[in-house]
């Protein structure tokens, strides 16, 4: 697989990473404001939303770093793209 082959694809795994990342970010933050501002909420349904509350941060900044990680490695792979073509016309 050619060096812009695999740069485009770690653009499109980045991107899938990172709306992982923001999907699991906006229900932290509504998972943390219906536990803070819903009165009368079942003891059973409690304990899921303490065990979520963990859970969303962790895999959203699992999600974010894995993103920020194939995005780092797809502008590497298309500086050596750059530079192979560079070294290629001289």
């Amino acid at each position: 697989m050619s060096r812009l082959a695999m740069s485009i694809l770690f653009v499109i795994v980045s991107v899938l990473l990172f709306a992982g990342c923001a999907f699991f970010a906006y229900y932290t933050v509504r998972l943390l404001y219906v536990n803070l501002t819903a009165a009368n909420i079942s003891p059973h349904r409690q304990s899921g939303m303490y065990i979520g509350a963990v859970a969303f941060p962790i895999i959203s900044l699992t999600f974010g770093c894995f993103s920020y990680r194939s995005a780092k490695a797809a502008l590497t792979n298309a500086r050596a793209t750059r530079t192979d073509r560079r070294n290629s016309i001289e």
